[in-house]
């Protein structure tokens, strides 16, 4: 018995086979997906920690204006260079989107 037919999900849909050239697109999409994922959790922290709101000290509105573009940019660069692993942790960010969490054997 699958877990989303414990949980109540929508076990009784049936899911069509994944032809094999969809694969790496879907693969490549996939991985856009978790680099966005974590460049919103990259650019939240950077806002709570307070540089959104360093950056737009003593620069008025047209700071304010931009200040978030600028964090976002920066939680880019940093998704990209330093991934903190946290996408592959979700289940719907892993393939089959699974409900459980796989085992690290």
């Amino acid at each position: 018995m699958s877990v989303s037919a414990l949980s109540g999900m929508d076990a009784a849909v049936p899911r069509a086979p994944v032809p094999e050239t969809a694969k790496p697109a879907d693969e490549k999409k996939a991985g856009e997906i978790k680099q966005r994922f974590e460049q919103m959790l990259w650019a939240e922290m950077l806002s709570h920690a307070g540089l959104e709101k360093a950056f737009t000290l003593g620069g008025g509105e047209a700071a304010s204006a931009f200040s978030r573009y600028v964090v976002e940019e920066i939680a880019k660069d940093l998704a990209e260079k330093h991934p903190m692993g946290l996408a592959d942790k979700v289940p719907s960010a892993r393939p089959g989107g699974d409900l459980m969490p796989k085992e690290n054997n």
